[in-house]
């Protein structure tokens, strides 16, 4: 997870308070910023991806397309665009979709805090995805989504996130 990676601390507003790195922000339970993308195909089918087994936060669940951290100065939009990029290799212009506040998620002794903007992206190109980070990706239509946010198979950010981006974006997944 980046543990050095240091990233701006915010307060409820997402005004920077401070910076730390992404690890003491897990351990102390420090809210940061993040962003998320959910990649649409031509035929309206989203990308999922489930993250590797080996990572220590929610191992093998499923998450939307790419998720990270935003870097200490970086903009939402910037990270969206890196992790894109690192995550599956993809290149693709982002639609902003909202900025969420997320409830705080824990995992063992770590808590997860976070403001996440969540972007959408369009693109018919496939994955290659870091296999240090991502075990596998796939894509499903929204009657498969919609199963998926009631099963638990998502990341339980990631279901609040692909709730929000089936509700205003209709004619997508």
């Amino acid at each position: 997870m980046g543990g050095e990676e240091r990233v701006d601390v915010v307060d409820e507003h997402d005004s920077v308070v401070s910076e730390s790195t992404l690890g003491e922000c897990l351990k102390r339970g420090l809210l940061h910023r993040a962003v998320a993308v959910v990649v649409s195909r031509p035929d309206g089918r989203v990308l999922l991806q489930r993250r590797s087994l080996k990572d220590p936060w929610q191992p093998g669940m499923w998450t939307l397309s790419c998720t990270g951290h935003v870097k200490k100065g970086e903009s939402y939009r910037d990270a969206a665009v890196r992790e894109l990029a690192e995550e599956l290799g993809l290149r693709s212009s982002l639609e902003g979709i909202g900025r969420y506040l997320i409830p705080p998620i824990r995992e063992g002794a770590l808590v997860e805090r976070e403001w996440v903007s969540l972007f959408a992206a369009s693109s018919d190109a496939s994955a290659r995805i870091d296999l240090a980070e991502v075990e596998t990706v796939a894509e499903f239509d929204r009657e498969e989504l919609n199963a998926m946010m009631e099963s638990g198979e998502l990341t339980p950010d990631a279901a609040m996130l692909l709730h929000e981006y089936l509700r205003l974006s209709p004619g997508r997944g």
